[in-house]
């Protein structure tokens, strides 16, 4: 926490702390109070995929939240993952929130509502929260339906990039994402499946549900179809043709496919 002085002696202009001497006394105790939220990608699976300034930010934050799906264990792949990276991140302080796999829309905003109002808590006590998501915060991250409420009250979120894994997945692949002027479509496999350009790459996130359909596809055939499931994790599976990919792959699956 910066330390007010009570004069203004020896203060450099033109600095931070000048600004704040500025500040009449009891909006300088707002600011003093005002917590600090911070989305971190921690990456795919791979702990040393983590980056310097993730690992400083979930140091230096006073509490690590993070979300879970099931109720009776509260496991959080993207704790673990830090954790994993950096021991002493498991003395922290730790804010479970349930955020269910689910289409029930009244369930989903309940937890979101009950989410927000944990983090809003701290906040308003003036606590840092890192809060830790997989891949990168901004691709298809659970935190994007917490980001807008918690601006409302007053509390914007800065963001910290993670290592998205269809980028792990390409390396593990061996297999470019994009080359030349070949165009990438980065689609989540539960909607109705696109069909392949020529010249372009389908890159499909958490896919394990719609592999028949996949399998089905006719523009598929000919082309190069790879997947990986739970890459950089335990029980890591690379898959170098459609035909292997098992219909029950599981969540954390990505497929790559070129026409």
């Amino acid at each position: 926490m910066l330390a007010i002085p009570n004069e203004e002696r020896d203060v450099p202009k033109g600095t931070q702390l000048q600004a704040m001497l500025a500040i009449p006394n009891e909006e300088r105790n707002v600011l003093r109070m005002r917590g600090k939220i911070t989305c971190v990608g921690v990456g795919p699976g791979d702990p040393e995929l983590l980056t310097i300034k993730a690992v400083r930010v979930m140091k230096e934050a006073d509490v690590l939240a993070f979300p879970y799906s099931n109720e009776r264990s509260r496991d959080s792949v993207a704790y673990g993952i830090a954790v994993a990276a950096c021991g002493e991140l498991a003395g922290k302080e730790q804010l479970p929130l349930f955020c269910p796999m689910t289409r029930d829309e009244a369930l989903r905003k309940k937890c979101q509502e009950e989410a927000v109002n944990s983090l809003l808590r701290l906040l308003e006590q003036g606590r840092s929260v890192a809060y830790l998501t997989l891949g990168d915060p901004m691709i298809y991250c659970t935190y994007s339906m917490f980001a807008k409420p918690l601006e409302e009250q007053g509390y914007s979120t800065e963001y910290v990039p993670g290592v998205p894994s269809f980028c792990a997945v390409a390396a593990k692949l061996g297999m470019p994402i994009a080359n030349g002027r070949e165009s990438v479509r980065i689609l989540p496999a539960v909607n109705e499946l696109p069909k392949p350009c020529v010249g372009e790459t389908l890159i499909f996130m958490k896919a394990s549900d719609r592999i028949k359909v996949l399998k089905e596809m006719e523009e598929l055939k000919n082309g190069t179809v790879k997947a990986v499931s739970n890459c950089g994790m335990e029980g890591e599976r690379v898959y170098e043709t459609l035909e292997t990919i098992p219909e029950d792959a599981g969540y954390f699956t990505v497929v790559m496919a070129k026409k």
